[in-house]
């Protein structure tokens, strides 16, 4: 009936699923990790608005994590648009993805690009940098001796465009730091990785080396078995010890075919 009926895209979205299509595979994980953004978003502005940003912990946390996040999204989202541009570059290798099929990747691209764009002003737009500047200033402000000795209003005036720059610069200086220990855990991760591929390659080499053993010793067991053929038959003749071998290997191939016919 019209309650089970499978509409063009669920096809097409199956055939490609269960053929491993990688776009699929990339847009499943995508679609999970904006919805983590779009609540991860929601918990960004109401720390940002309600919490002290220049020394509230739990909003640091949540804007690294947030930042974190959303740069992964971004790399796969470009991942994504890449496998749709390939198949734009070469329709006749990817006859089985028709013009419906592309339109709806397109379209998915398209409209994912825009979220992404929405929740990245969020976390970094002019909204965003007054509110953290502002939050520095206020602590700078708080500091004993902040007025910088200023005893007028035109003097305090000055010491108010330090204290604004002061506080972009610890702003700066914040966001470089937060950067740098990224930048640290993604050292981190590498250096794992290359402990693994290198413990792989030993293992591999080994593997080899043993490889190395069994076939020399397979070599020096044939010469023996080819010098006793040639005593026997009393001839060097290499394709007759080897026509012999075969023959024998055929007579007992035969004997068992008999056997258990």
């Amino acid at each position: 009936g019209a309650r089970g009926a499978i509409s063009h895209s669920d096809y097409k979205h199956i055939m490609a699923s269960s053929a491993g299509d990688p776009f699929y595979v990339v847009k499943d994980e995508l679609s999970e990790k904006v919805a983590a953004l779009k609540n991860r978003s929601k918990t960004f502005k109401r720390l940002l608005e309600t919490t002290n940003t220049a020394k509230d912990p739990e909003f640091k946390e949540c804007r690294r994590a947030f930042t974190r996040e959303l740069k992964s999204s971004e790399k796969q989202m470009r991942d994504l648009t890449l496998t749709v541009d390939l198949v734009l570059k070469d329709r006749a290798q990817f006859a089985h993805i028709d013009d419906y099929e592309l339109d709806e990747r397109s379209k998915y691209i398209s409209e994912t690009k825009e979220v992404l764009a929405e929740i990245s002003l969020t976390l970094k737009g002019e909204e965003v940098k007054r509110k953290m500047v502002a939050d520095e200033r206020t602590e700078l402000e708080n500091r004993p001796a902040s007025n910088l000795g200023a005893t007028n209003s035109e003097a305090m005036e000055n010491t108010h465009f330090i204290h604004d720059k002061q506080a972009e610069a610890r702003m700066i200086m914040r966001e470089q730091d937060e950067d740098l220990v990224e930048l640290g855990q993604g050292v981190d991760r590498l250096q794992e990785l290359s402990s693994g591929i290198n413990q792989e390659l030993k293992v591999q080499n080994k593997m080899l080396n043993d490889l190395d053993a069994d076939i020399e010793e397979a070599a020096e067991k044939m010469n023996f078995v080819m010098g006793k053929l040639a005593k026997l038959l009393k001839t060097k003749d290499t394709c007759q010890i080897w026509t012999v071998i075969i023959l024998c290997f055929v007579l007992v191939l035969l004997i068992f075919m008999f056997m258990y016919s």
